[in-house]
């Protein structure tokens, strides 16, 4: 199964800048760990502290986010094939998680705590520090997208209020 792992790593966008570096690749893996969950089997819950993230190796999960009624919605549907991953950002603060994510099919995942990632960075910084760099490019990304969905809604406010 390692060698099923490690070629599972090399195509997990977060880790694109080492992935050509087996040695690399082989280092992060050493500190992943495995855990399977049932279908319906909520793995993150919104609101409470986690500390680890997940890389999908088999199976679906749905993120899901309350709204303010309370009502939960599913944000989007994930599957392994897609070489996806969350809870990327427990990695990087103290935080609460931001949404919850449940299994919709027995799914299998490794975890990377950020105990193991931060002592990894200690000794590998030039593992961690590219990987990093990404997680700062995705949060990016989002604040960005966050931008543009406010500015839409703020436009779409105003626009009714002049009718």
């Amino acid at each position: 199964m390692d060698k099923e792992i490690l070629a599972k790593l090399k195509q997990v966008p977060l880790l694109g800048n080492i992935k050509d570096n087996d040695e690399q690749i082989a280092e992060f893996q050493s500190i992943c760990g495995t855990r399977s969950v049932r279908s319906g089997e909520v793995i993150i819950k919104e609101g409470e502290h986690g500390s680890e993230m997940f890389i999908m190796l088999k199976g679906r999960v749905a993120i899901q986010r309350r709204t303010r009624a309370g009502d939960d919605y599913t944000v989007v549907n994930l599957r392994a094939e897609d070489n996806v991953f969350f809870g990327e950002m427990a990695l990087i603060d103290d935080d609460t998680r931001s949404a919850t994510i449940v299994a919709t099919e027995e799914s299998e995942f490794l975890v990377i705590t950020k105990e193991d990632f931060l002592r990894l960075g200690e000794s590998h910084p030039q593992i961690v520090l590219p990987i990093t760099r990404e997680i700062g490019k995705i949060l990016a990304s989002r604040l960005r997208k966050t931008t543009g969905d406010m500015l839409t809604i703020f436009d779409a406010l105003v626009n009714e209020l002049q009718q």
